[in-house]
């Protein structure tokens, strides 16, 4: 297994797993197509620090599942819209034992113990979390909602698109400091 001191989400990354190293220090296992990965960060930091990498935050994006989906808890994230990478908690961000999940690799998922689930993924190893079931389809589920929310919003028609019939300008208003709109007579 290779150690890297840092790490940025690919396409093709599919999952980042808490582990600690010989020292105690909370780190992750981050599992590729091809390569696992010992990275001296939390799963946490690498989430925030791959959002930031293409130009967001952890909250924003938090925020902006939240207003896709409504006001739930442990929300999935989007991690880069144009490249279409999504993931999403096993539970709460508060957590050091919190899984991070790509939606877009997750084959299949079932139950092999109380509480315990295997996923396997297209390609790669299975991984075992601790999870029920239901919590867990109900998170993979959402992910691929709000997935499909946001690339629509992002591939679709512009909601207020409204073009006038009418001409006009618009001028800058000096004296009261805005700008207006000036409706052009025929």
């Amino acid at each position: 297994m290779k150690r890297l001191d840092e790490y940025i989400i690919q396409k093709e990354t599919k999952c980042t797993l808490n582990h600690y190293d010989e020292n105690g220090k909370l780190c992750s296992i981050v599992v590729e197509e091809e390569e696992v990965y010992e990275v001296n960060e939390s799963p946490l930091t690498v989430i925030k620090k791959s959002i930031q990498y293409y130009g967001g935050s952890l909250n924003g994006a938090i925020l902006s599942a939240k207003e896709a989906l409504g006001n739930i808890s442990m929300p999935p994230v989007m991690i880069s819209g144009s490249k279409g990478i999504y993931w999403f908690p096993s539970k709460s961000i508060a957590h050091e034992d919190c899984a991070w999940f790509s939606v877009d690799h997750i084959k299949d998922y079932e139950p092999i113990e109380d509480r315990m689930l295997r996923l396997s993924f297209y390609t790669g190893p299975s991984v075992t979390i601790d999870s029920t079931y239901y919590r867990f389809d109900k998170k993979v589920n959402r992910a691929h909602k709000f997935k499909n929310i946001m690339e629509r919003r992002a591939h679709g028609k512009r909601l207020y698109l409204h073009i006038s019939t009418k001409p006009f300008s618009i001028i800058r208003d000096g004296a009261r400091n805005h700008y207006r709109i000036a409706r052009k007579r025929k």
